[in-house]
C-alpha cells in the first residue's frame, strides 16, 4: 500500500513512513521538533517534513527543508572529488586579492553547527591587547584593537579591564598592578570577547640570582635548547641548568598550535613539526599553559637562568591542516579527513581556518573557505596568496611562497607587522628574555627590521638591557643573494644593517639582533664577514637535522647530530669544540658570544612524536591507531640522576656531559667545580 515500506532490505521498516513524526519518508528519518537545532514545528506529511524554523534566534528554513543557522542558506558540496582552487596565484603576483576580504568570519555561530563554547562570539567580533610600554618600563599602555563583523557597533563596545567597565579601549597600569589582567569586550546584542590573560613586565622579570661568570649582563653565554621538554619538566631542570653555568634554556615554540588527536597524521600521533604550525599566539602550546610557563620562567630566573622563547612568525598552520569539518584529497584517492585540534587545554580551543583540499562553502559566508585565524586575529587579507615555493634563489619566492605549503603571512602589511610586534611584546612580558625566529630567511629582511622597530616602540623606545634574539637563516646555495651580495634586495648582511640604522636601531641594538645561519661549523665564512663576529650564534647539533632523511645543513665531517650518528664520543668532541676553539673564531673570548647546546631525544620505532605521552597511539581511538600509528611512550624529560648522554629510547640530556660543561665552564671563566658544585649524580 502507498506510504509503506517493505521489512525486508536495508532500510526497510514495517511502518507506515507517510506521515510518522519518528519514521518520515524512510526509516529512522526524523520530523519532530527541536529547539537546539532551531526547529519550532515539524509536522510529516506525504512522506516530507514540513519544518518551520526559529527565526528570532537567527535560523533560515533553506531549500533542502532543515533549518540553517545564519543569513544564507549552504551551498551543495562540490561534485565528485572536486575541490576548491581559490586565491592561487601564479607569476608576480603575491597579494591575496581584496575581494577576499568578504570570505572572513568563518566562525560557527553561538547555537549553530560545530559551535563551541572556548569559540565565544567570534563570529562577531575578534580582537587582541597590545602593550605599549614608557620607556623605564614601569608603566604601560594597555590598548584593546577590535574589529567587528558590523561596524556600526564599534562605538557600543564597553571594555573591562580586571572587571572595571569603560567606554575608551585603552588603559594605563604602574608597578602598583602586581597580577595578571584580565580583558573583556561586550557589544550589543550582547555579543562578548574575553581576552588572553596580559603580563607585564615588572612583574615578570623577576631578579635573577647572581651567579659568577662573564655573562655580561646577559650579552654572553650558552643556551640549553630543550627539544620536547614540557614546561614542568624545564621547571625541574632549572636549577642543575644554573649551577653547571649556562645562561639560559630555550623553550620549544609556546604558542597554540595545531594537534591531532583523533587519527595519526602520516603515520604519526603528534608528530614534532606540528609545533611550528600556530593556531594563535595564545601561550597555551603543547608543552604547557601560559600558567605553566609564567611559573617555570619565574623558577628558572630564581636560579639565575633566563628562558628564550622560539617565536614562529612567518607563517601559520599548513594548508588542510585547520579546524573545518570537511576536508578531502583528490591526489589521494579522494581520502577524507575532518578538524584538526589545538594543544588549548579542552574547552580553550581556538577556531581556525584556511583553504585547502575544501569542497564546502562556509555556512555563515556562503563562500569558499579561505585563511583566518580569529583568536590572533588574522584575516584572509593578511596572508600571501597560495604560491609553490619552487625557487630558492628568488626573492619573491623565498618571501611569498607557501613553504611546505604552510599559510604565509603578508609580513609585508603593517598591520600583520604590528600585530607580530605585539605577540613578541607579550612574549618579553610573560617573562623571555629574547628569542629564535623561526624561519627568518622566509620573511623580507626589511619586513622584519621593521617588526623589530615595532617592537622597540611597544618596549618604550629602547630594547632590555640583557635582551637579544636570533634570526634563523639557513644558507645553502643561496648565500651570495642572502649575505655577501648586499645589493641583492634580499640580504641579511650589511643591507639589512643599513635598514636597521635608517630606522634608528644603534651599534648597540644592533649588537643584540643576531644571526643564527648555518655556515658554522663546516663554511664558517659562508656569510662572506657580511655580520659582525659579535652578532653571530653558532651550535654544532640543531633540531631541525634531527628527521630521518636529508639535512637541512651541511655539516660535513666538522660536526655531528647525535640520534644519526649514535657516536657519542664523536658528538661530545664537537660540543666540547663549540667552547674551546670553533671553526672560524679568531678571539674566542668575544666572538660569537652565544652558542647553543642542544638536548634531543630519539626516535621511537620509526615515530615523529615527542615522548610526553600525547604522541602514544594507545590514547587515541580511531581505528588508524590501532593499524597504522607509530607509537611514541612517554619518558619523563627530567631525570636528576643522569650524566648526560642517555642512551636511547630516551632523551638525550647532552647538557649534562661533565666535560661538555666544564669546557662551556672554562669558556666562561668559571672554575672546574665538583658535581656537587655543578648538581650532577656523585657518579658522575
Amino acid at each position: 500500500a502507498p506510504g509503506w515500506r517493505g521489512v525486508t532490505g536495508q532500510n526497510s521498516c514495517d511502518f507506515n513512513v507517510w506521515t510518522r513524526p519518528r519514521l518520515c519518508g524512510a526509516c529512522h528519518k526524523e520530523c519532530l521538533p527541536d529547539a537546539r537545532r532551531g526547529i519550532l514545528t515539524a509536522k510529516c506529511q506525504n512522506g516530507h517534513c514540513h519544518r518551520t524554523c526559529d527565526t528570532m534566534r537567527g535560523f533560515l528554513l533553506c531549500p533542502d527543508g532543515k533549518c540553517h543557522y545564519g543569513t544564507k542558506c549552504p551551498v551543495e558540496p562540490l561534485p565528485g572529488c572536486e575541490i576548491y582552487h581559490e586565491n592561487q596565484c601564479q607569476g608576480d603576483v603575491i597579494i591575496t586579492a581584496s575581494k577576499y576580504k568578504d570570505n572572513r568570519w568563518q566562525t560557527p555561530k553561538r547555537g549553530g553547527e560545530h559551535y563551541q563554547g572556548s569559540f565565544q562570539d567570534m563570529s562577531e567580533m575578534v580582537g587582541h591587547v597590545q602593550l605599549i610600554y614608557a620607556s623605564d618600563r614601569r608603566s604601560a599602555i594597555a590598548r584593546v584593537h577590535i574589529i567587528t563583523c558590523d561596524p556600526s557597533i564599534q562605538s557600543n563596545l564597553v571594555y573591562y579591564f580586571d572587571g572595571l567597565p569603560q567606554r575608551e579601549p585603552s588603559k594605563r597600569f604602574d608597578v602598583g598592578f602586581t597580577k595578571s589582567l584580565r580583558v573583556h569586550v561586550e557589544g550589543p546584542g550582547p555579543i562578548g570577547l574575553s581576552l588572553p590573560e596580559v603580563d607585564f613586565m615588572w612583574n615578570t622579570h623577576t631578579p635573577l640570582k647572581s651567579r659568577p661568570g662573564d655573562y655580561r649582563n646577559g650579552q654572553k653565554g650558552a643556551i640549553v635548547e630543550l627539544f620536547g621538554w614540557p614546561h614542568t619538566e624545564v621547571a625541574k631542570e632549572c636549577g642543575v641548568i644554573g649551577k653547571m653555568g649556562y645562561l639560559g634554556v630555550k623553550l620549544f615554540p609556546a604558542q597554540e598550535q595545531i594537534m591531532q588527536h583523533n587519527a595519526p597524521f602520516q603515520h604519526n600521533l603528534n608528530p614534532w613539526f606540528f609545533m611550528y604550525q600556530p593556531v594563535s599566539y595564545n601561550l597555551n602550546g603543547r608543552m604547557g599553559t601560559r600558567d605553566q610557563l609564567r611559573k617555570t620562567i619565574a623558577i628558572c630566573r630564581s636560579h639565575g637562568v633566563r628562558v628564550y622563547a622560539d617565536a614562529v612568525i612567518n607563517h601559520m598552520s599548513a594548508s588542510g591542516n585547520d579546524g573545518d569539518w570537511y576536508h578531502r584529497n583528490p591526489g589521494a584517492g579522494c581520502s577524507h579527513w575532518g578538524e584538526k585540534n589545538t594543544s588549548a587545554p579542552r574547552g580553550q580551543e581556538s577556531p581556525f581556518f584556511n583553504q585547502g583540499f575544501k569542497y564546502r562553502v562556509n555556512g555563515n559566508t556562503g563562500k569558499a573557505p579561505l585563511q583566518e585565524y580569529p583568536a590572533v586575529p588574522y584575516g584572509p587579507l593578511d596572508f600571501h596568496c597560495e604560491r609553490t615555493l619552487s625557487s630558492w634563489t628568488s626573492p619573491l619566492d623565498l618571501n611569498a611562497g607557501w613553504l611546505v605549503g604552510l599559510t604565509d603571512l603578508n609580513t609585508e602589511r603593517e598591520n600583520v607587522q604590528q600585530r607580530i610586534a605585539d605577540y613578541l611584546t607579550d612574549l618579553l612580558s610573560v617573562g623571555f628574555s629574547g628569542f629564535r625566529i623561526d624561519a627568518a630567511k622566509h620573511i623580507h629582511p626589511h619586513s622584519l627590521v621593521a617588526i623589530f622597530a615595532r617592537l622597540k616602540r611597544n618596549l618604550g623606545g629602547n630594547l632590555p638591557e640583557d635582551f637579544f634574539l636570533w634570526m634563523e637563516v639557513l644558507l645553502g646555495g643561496e648565500a651570495q643573494m642572502l649575505m655577501c651580495n648586499e645589493f641583492s634586495g634580499y640580504n641579511y648582511g650589511r643591507d639589512m644593517v643599513k635598514e636597521m640604522r635608517r630606522l634608528g636601531f644603534s651599534g648597540e641594538e644592533i649588537g643584540k639582533l643576531k644571526i643564527w645561519d648555518s655556515g658554522y661549523p663546516k663554511e664558517p665564512f659562508a656569510d662572506c664577514h657580511a655580520n659582525s663576529p659579535h652578532r653571530k650564534v653558532i651550535q654544532n647539533d640543531d633540531h631541525d637535522q634531527q628527521s630521518p632523511g636529508p639535512q637541512s645543513r651541511d655539516m660535513g665531517n666538522q660536526g655531528s647530530v647525535l640520534i644519526k650518528d649514535k657516536n657519542v664520543d664523536k658528538h661530545r668532541s664537537f660540543e666540547m669544540k663549540l667552547f674551546s676553539n670553533p671553526n672560524g673564531v679568531a678571539d674566542n673570548d668575544n666572538d660569537n658570544p652565544i652558542r647553543c647546546v642542544l638536548s634531543s631525544f630519539y626516535w621511537e620505532e620509526g615515530s615523529l612524536g615527542i615522548p610526553d605521552g600525547q604522541s602514544d597511539c594507545s590514547t587515541c581511538h580511531h581505528p588508524a591507531c590501532r593499524t597504522d600509528c607509530r607509537t611514541t611512550h612517554f619518558k619523563p624529560a627530567h631525570n636528576p640522576h643522569s650524566c648526560g648522554y642517555d642512551s636511547e629510547p630516551d632523551y638525550t640530556r647532552v647538557h649534562r656531559d661533565r666535560q661538555i660543561v666544564q669546557a662551556m665552564r672554562k669558556w666562561m671563566h668559571l672554575s672546574t667545580g665538583d658535581n656537587v658544585d655543578l648538581g650532577l649524580p656523585g657518579h658522575c
